[in-house]
Formats: C-alpha cells, sequence, structure tokens
C-alpha cells in the first residue's frame, strides 16, 4: 500500500511537472511579437527591414499631403512600436506639392575621385521612400513623377560611370557603387483605404524594404483599425480575406456589376 501511494505521488508531481512546463513554453510564446493579420509577404522582395541592419533601411522617408498628418501620425506611432530599429520621418505638404520630389540625395552621396568611398545612402536617388495620398493616385498623375526618376537615374548612373573611370583598377574592383546603371523603378500606386467611397492611395518610390513593411503594416488588421478611427473605411474585401483566414465559407460571392479592391492587389502593386 505504501509503495502504491508512493507511485501515485510521483506520477502526480509528473503531470503537475509537464503541465507546468506546457503553461510556461505557451506564456513565452505569447509574449513574442508577431505580424498583424493578414500576415503578407512578397517573394521578390529581400528579408523583413527589421531584420536588416544596414543603414539605409534604419530610416524610412515618408511625404504625405498634410490631411493624413493626424491619422498618419497615429500609424507611425504603432509602426515603430511593431520595428523598433526603425524610424519614420515623415514631411507633410499641400496635395499640389504630393508628387514633387524633394532635394536629391544622388547629388550629394556619391564622392569624388579623391574619396574612394560611396555613401551607403546613395543607393536610393531620391530622399522620399513612399508617397501617402488622400486620393487617388491615377496612372496620369504618375507619369511625370516616373519621368523624373527615370531622368535622375540616368543622370546618376552616368555620375557613377565617371567616378568609375576615375579610379585605378585594383580600387575599382573593391568599391561599392549601388545604383550602377539600374532603371528607375517602375511606379504603381496601391490603394490602402476608403473614403467617401473612393479609394485612397499611397506609391512606393526606392527599393527600402522598410517601404514595403509600411506599406504591408497600412494593410494588416492594425493599420486599418487605425484609419477605421479617423473616419477612413477598410479597402473592400479586406475584412472578407480575414474572415477567409478562419473561415473560408464566410465569404459572400461578389455581384457582377460590383468593383472591388483586393488585398492581395495591393500587396502585389508597388512591391
Amino acid at each position: 500500500m505504501r509503495d502504491y501511494k508512493l507511485l501515485l505521488a510521483g506520477l502526480v508531481l509528473l503531470l503537475l511537472a509537464i503541465f507546468i512546463g506546457v503553461f510556461a513554453w505557451l506564456w513565452n510564446s505569447n509574449r513574442k511579437s508577431i505580424d498583424p493579420l493578414p500576415i503578407m509577404a512578397s517573394t521578390n522582395s529581400d528579408s523583413s527591414a527589421d531584420e536588416d541592419d544596414s543603414v539605409t533601411t534604419r530610416t524610412l522617408y515618408v511625404q504625405a499631403e498634410d490631411k493624413l498628418q493626424v491619422p498618419l501620425d497615429d500609424v507611425i506611432v504603432r509602426f515603430e512600436s511593431r520595428y523598433p530599429k526603425l524610424q519614420v520621418l515623415a514631411r507633410y505638404v499641400e496635395s499640389d506639392e504630393l508628387l514633387d520630389l524633394p532635394d536629391l540625395q544622388a547629388s550629394n552621396n556619391l564622392t569624388t575621385p579623391d574619396n574612394n568611398a560611396i555613401n551607403e545612402n546613395s543607393r536610393y536617388i531620391v530622399n522620399t521612400d513612399i508617397i501617402m495620398a488622400d486620393n487617388k493616385i491615377t496612372k496620369d498623375r504618375l507619369a511625370p513623377l516616373q519621368a523624373s526618376l527615370k531622368a535622375l537615374q540616368a543622370e546618376h548612373n552616368k555620375t557613377a560611370d565617371i567616378i568609375n573611370n576615375s579610379l585605378d583598377n585594383d580600387e575599382h574592383e573593391n568599391a561599392d557603387t549601388p545604383n550602377d546603371n539600374k532603371e528607375a523603378r517602375n511606379l504603381s500606386s496601391f490603394s490602402y483605404a476608403l473614403k467617401n467611397t473612393e479609394t485612397v492611395d499611397g506609391v512606393i518610390l526606392t527599393e527600402n524594404p522598410a517601404a514595403t513593411s509600411f506599406r504591408n503594416f497600412i494593410l494588416s488588421s492594425v493599420g486599418q483599425d487605425i484609419l477605421k478611427q479617423h473616419d477612413y473605411e477598410n479597402i473592400e474585401g479586406y475584412r472578407n480575406n480575414l474572415n477567409d483566414l478562419f473561415n473560408p465559407t464566410s465569404r459572400a460571392k461578389p455581384t457582377a456589376d460590383e468593383s472591388s479592391v483586393q488585398v492581395a492587389d495591393a500587396l502585389s502593386n508597388g512591391a
């Protein structure tokens, strides 16, 4: 009888230890920072911005309409708490200045042949990574900006070639000259919310992975809920996409004449 009691006590202690271990593992897992739903990733993008230790991805430059300052400031606060290694610098301008490029980085970051180093920030030819509008950005509105980017990229490539030709062969092999003979980014706007039944758009200008992370954050549950607090409606199909993660049959079929802005389409644009 005594051995039976000892065996029973040992079994109870073993079960208690297993329970405590499982509880500790669940508690530790729930403490970890996770991406807001829906989970989004781009197959042609670099690693996430918060895992990139390079200097150029620690700062994200945003140019936005002044009407967006209050909601966007709230989004930025939450975004920086999600990505503690990133700092967002927002510049708010009037609507007619939104698609005007600020001062160029390229003219300041390429060094002369007397200095054999190339500034790391010269990988981007403009000092604005993403533009956020308070209305729709059509292809016609983007056309002048696209032309400016192509001209700036061509000028940057030409300057880089001059510097490379001035370096000795050994120095040229070891020199890091980002953006050499690259093509300008092909601009494509993405919709991130609805305002008075019309979409409001943004556009990514550089290859900075932080810009992609910021766009994805705005399209996430956290970003959309923040915008909702400032009278911006979720983009059509967003809530349905969330429901599909848990109940694939919950999504109603759209009518033939119903126009929709899908989250997947918004993610693919500007990636």
